[in-house]
């Protein structure tokens, strides 16, 4: 790593897409050739199979079709043409339906499909067989010219629909008579039935069938699947296929072989899963969509794993046990030891219904607490109360603990509103678990400090670690229960008034003028407040109790008090049964059901990385799926208890804002480079990239205070063998120390480079903190000393340049101006693919006319298998609607299309209606870096001669030619009329005749004379 002394240098251009696997962004954010580093993974004897089928899915070149045994034997003896074929769509989020199982049961694969004809959607071609006058170009949908439109048309309909930045208008189309028909505004989803491309094939034959496929589904089991495939194969005498999973939602394509999928239990596991689910409290959908998020080899392996099935007895024993401390009525000690002695666990926990994973013990303290504040007779609840007790005594002694349910019982008697927790059990908690380092003062708002040692136990220790300004405010907070909490007794509140004089909490006179003011706000209607005492008689009540306090015994005694209290303690905990050998040093198990360890155990595998790790979509594709689009093994069991299986598994930190992290922290390089402060060498600037995407890795999955250091091992981990060791602990290092500036730690002793990496992450996470806070009109706020929404300081911009920042246009440095136009568009990025409250005076949405539909745009992010290449869409498109507007281009939505100067005879017009076709005409520079892209739309001045100069050709072009309208879909009555093929020409299309056959009710071949647009070399 060189620090200054380096100046930016010009990105190469960029690669031919098919060989984006092996590319890396730069920070200019154009791909470079980077070699694969490190250790390979071991290859299957068969890979260029599964290549070969990736790579044709990839391309749209993967044909399926659901077979039958009978029909099929009938294509393959020559008769007929097999209907329908239909195309496993590449991953561009094209969503269409599947093909229904009444096709038939099987569905094979083939590679280069022959296409006779082409329909964007189920044209149900067998009309053909029955209706001897119908010819292909007269079915229900528009036939297609070629397979190359059906993915033309597929890919405009994802865009349309799935990423729509602007109302949903065409870009009108090509008419019979040589005119266009304006743009048009779509309403809705615009969904159709059986809404999958369907094809026409030739030369189809039994050897020509390359794999077996099935659809993503949570309901398939591996073993079923398996067993259908070869059935297919023995019937077809075909030797193994591979298989091909294919989602028909994201166009994701997998390719397994049968021995990374077969083993000897798969089957009998996978059958059992039902009883296996019903036992366990699991909601059998939920429990097979979590497993489905696990590749299919991992997902095989875990159920061949361990043994599923549970004894029926010891269900029943569960029940019986749950029975024995949920209701009171049936507490029952010696029936809970005999299901103990019989062999049931007591301290396993379980799914308790929808309600998510409980012990014996949460039900018993859920029980008690709403026991203990119902009415009830006194002997009944007495007797009630004692077993109970022993129940509890149980529980410990067996090792019972709570989990997090239990833990937040606890926590809500804070909560004014909450049944109060029975005394005496909090007594018994006290002696298990405490010290409880989350209680305040108010969680014993509701507990007494007479004959409750528990209480004055934790009262003194909240006390004692509190300061005197802490206690101060806890005197206020309690002097307040005679409104706050309406169900105390003065006596009561008089206790907790004179234990907190023990602890230099002291009225004086200003917080009785205080208390009186915000008293006096609680009763405006008159009211009294406790006890028939009126405001001001309450204030001298207290005052006179101050003056008193030494009159009165707990005051006296209180010292002695705790003594006694914790002497109480210590005896209950010895009844209990609870030694040195039962410490219950945490109340929280993070036990997970022994019959689910085999869960935790798959989703703690690490994620299979391709050959060319690097900074390219392969890696980051399979980061994002491992790491952001499912549970961490720390979140997978509480997971198993919700009700739905979400959209977004990290909400505050989802795929969208790593993508927007990464391309931060590329162009912040750049910046830095381009002022020599910084400059990375190319291993530096692809792994800290790397470390950009798994900074979250962990997030939401572990605690907050172990997630940086969380993720920064998954990192090491996953990309050890691949890059330098020393570089790899650098950054590790740098990622573990991302926060500690904000908790108060932050490390001052790290090497020059590893102290660089850190402020380059921190800078390239906390620019995207913008999606969670409010963007101020102040933004980018660099010399606001309180801004009203996002906080530049937590930037860590080096103080060399921090301390040159003016707030004064004239005197701001180069770099600033150049940062500041950077960091508007992140701004402007995140505007448009999350959901970010801009307060900014350009409302970016409103200049070019977006609907805003960032939420749902963050939410494709999770799905889509072409993150990166969508991200950097998003940041073309940026710059491409920057010039258009300067082109004079508007964005039209005006019905009538004056506004844009619609020319349907020329097919022009000068407006933008879609970014799917219309923008996409706008060229952008090639030399363009990534930086420029980001500062064009708030400062173009600061970009280079070569870049402006490109721009202003580009204007200039269009201010000239405007915008072509889409020749749509071409009919062959419109490829027929000469008016039609005199606009084509014009657009370097020429129209061929080609005679193609068909088949018709009598199966008799016919032929038929088919018209397709060829294009042609442009004319000049």
């Amino acid at each position: 790593m060189d620090v200054a002394q380096t100046a930016a240098s010009p990105c190469p251009p960029s690669q031919p897409e098919s060989n984006f696997d092996t590319r890396s962004v730069t920070a200019s954010g154009q791909w470079t050739v980077c070699e694969p580093t490190g250790k390979r993974l071991l290859h299957h004897p068969r890979e260029c199979e599964r290549h070969k089928l990736l790579q044709a899915a990839k391309s749209g070149r993967l044909a399926l079709r659901r077979i039958d045994l009978s029909r099929e034997r009938k294509y393959f003896s020559g008769k007929g043409a097999p209907r329908p074929f239909t195309l496993a769509l590449p991953g561009r989020m094209m969503p269409n339906d599947r093909v229904g199982v009444g096709f038939g049961k099987w569905m094979v694969g083939i590679v280069d499909p022959q296409c006779l004809y082409a329909y964007k959607r189920n044209a149900m071609t067998r009309k053909l067989m029955v209706e001897p006058d119908l010819t292909p170009d007269q079915l229900r949908v528009k036939l297609l010219p070629h397979l190359q439109s059906v993915l033309d048309r597929r890919l405009e309909h994802g865009d349309q629909v799935i990423w729509r930045v602007y109302p949903r208008f065409t870009s009108g189309h090509l008419q019979a008579n040589g005119t266009f028909s304006l743009p048009k505004l779509k309403s809705g989803q615009c969904t159709h039935i059986e809404d999958f491309p369907e094809l026409v094939l030739a030369h189809y034959r039994k050897e020509d069938i390359q794999c077996i496929c099935v659809y993503k589904d949570a309901e398939m089991n591996i073993s079923d699947i398996l067993l259908d495939k070869r059935e297919c194969e023995k019937e077809f005498q075909l030797g193994s296929l591979p298989l091909v999973v294919y989602c028909h939602r994201t166009g994701s394509v997998q390719v397994y072989f049968d021995d990374e999928l077969h083993s000897e239990h798969l089957a009998r596991n996978e059958h059992s899963l039902n009883d296996f689910a019903f036992s366990q409290g699991l909601t059998l959908k939920h429990f097979r969509a979590l497993l489905n998020l696990l590749p299919m080899p991992l997902r095989a392996k875990a159920l061949s794993s361990s043994e599923l099935t549970i004894p029926p007895n010891l269900v029943h024993k569960l029940e019986e046990a749950i029975k024995l401390v949920i209701n009171p009525s049936c507490y029952s000690y010696q029936q809970l030891l005999a299901l103990n002695l019989s062999g049931l666990p007591l301290k396993s926990t379980f799914f308790f219904g929808t309600a998510g994973v409980r012990s014996l013990l949460d039900l018993l303290l859920h029980s008690e607490i709403f026991r203990h504040n119902k009415l009830q007779e006194q002997q009944i609840r007495e007797q009630q109360e004692k077993e109970a007790y022993r129940l509890f005594q149980l529980l410990l002694q067996s090792g019972t603990r709570l989990t997090e349910f239990g833990v937040e019982l606890i926590s809500c008697m804070e909560y004014k509103n909450e049944p109060a927790m029975p005394a005496g059990l909090f007594n018994c908690l006290v002696a298990a678990y405490a010290p409880f380092d989350f209680l305040n003062l108010e969680h014993l708002s509701q507990l007494p400090l007479i004959g409750c040692p528990g209480s004055i136990v934790e009262f003194d220790r909240i006390c004692r670690g509190n300061s005197q300004l802490q206690n101060q405010a806890c005197l206020k907070e309690v002097s307040l229960y005679t409104k706050t909490r309406l169900g105390l007794t003065l006596e009561h509140i008089q206790s907790h008034l004179l234990a907190l004089f023990r602890y230099e909490a002291i009225p004086d006179e200003d917080f009785l003028n205080d208390l009186a003011e915000d008293l006096e706000r609680y009763c405006f209607d008159g009211n009294e407040t406790i006890a028939d005492l009126s405001v001001a008689d309450y204030i001298e009540w207290l005052e006179n109790l101050w003056k008193q306090r030494e009159t009165y015994p707990l005051y006296q005694n209180w010292p002695k008090r705790v003594l006694q209290a914790q002497e109480d303690i210590s005896n209950l905990k010895q009844s209990l049964g609870l030694d040195a050998s039962h410490n219950q040093a945490t109340p929280l198990t993070t036990e997970t059901p022994k019959a689910l360890q085999f869960v935790v155990d798959a989703f703690s595998k690490p994620p299979v990385l391709p050959d060319n790790v690097g900074d390219n979509e392969t890696t980051i594709l399979k980061v994002l799926q491992h790491y952001y689009r499912r549970p961490g093994p720390q979140r997978v069991i509480k997971s198993l208890g919700s009700q739905t299986m979400p959209t977004m598994w990290k909400p505050e930190h989802s795929c969208s804002h790593v993508l927007r992290a990464r391309n931060n922290g590329h162009w912040y390089m750049e910046l830095l480079e381009k002022f020599q402060q910084c400059s990375l060498k190319p291993d530096e600037k692809e792994l800290l990239s790397l470390a950009i995407i798994y900074h979250d890795a962990a997030a939401e999955d572990v605690d907050k205070s172990v997630e940086e250091s969380t993720s920064a091992e998954y990192f090491k981990r996953d990309l050890t063998g691949h890059y330098p060791e020393q570089l790899l602990k650098d950054m590790a290092l740098a990622m573990t120390s991302k926060e500690n500036d904000v908790m108060g730690g932050d490390q001052q002793n790290l090497s020059e480079s590893v102290r660089w990496y850190l402020r380059i992450l921190r800078f390239a996470d906390r620019m995207d903190v913008i999606r969670g806070c409010r963007v101020g009109a102040d933004f980018p706020g660099l010399t606001v000393a309180r801004p009203s929404g996002f906080d530049a300081r937590l930037l860590d911009i080096p103080s060399q340049l921090t301390e040159q920042f003016a707030s004064d246009t004239d005197n701001k440095t180069e770099f600033q101006r150049h940062l500041e136009a950077a960091m508007h568009g992140a701004a402007d990025l995140a505007r448009v693919t999350g959901l970010l409250r801009d307060w900014r005076k350009k409302n970016y949405t409103e200049v070019y006319g977006l609907i805003g539909n960032g939420s749902k745009i963050s939410e494709n992010f999770e799905w889509t298998t072409e993150p990166v290449q969508r991200m950097n869409q998003f940041i073309d498109d940026n710059v491409r609607r920057k010039i258009a507007q300067e082109a004079g281009i508007i964005v039209c939505s005006d019905p009538g299309h004056q506004a844009c100067k619609a020319d349907q005879s020329k097919g022009i017009t000068y407006g933008i209606h879609n970014s799917w076709y219309d923008l996409r005409q706008v060229a952008i520079p090639a030399g363009m870096t990534l930086l420029e892209k980001m500062q064009y739309e708030h400062d173009p001045s600061l970009l280079s001669p070569a870049t402006q100069q490109a721009i202003e050709q580009e204007v200039q072009r269009l201010s000239g030619e405007g915008i072509q309208m889409n020749l749509g879909t071409l009919t062959q009555a419109t490829l027929l009329s000469e008016e039609a093929r005199g606009v084509l020409k014009q657009r370097g299309i020429a129209v061929v005749s080609e005679k193609r056959p068909y088949f018709t009710y009598d199966e008799l071949p016919k032929e038929w004379e088919m018209l397709v647009p060829e294009k042609k070399a442009k004319l000049d």
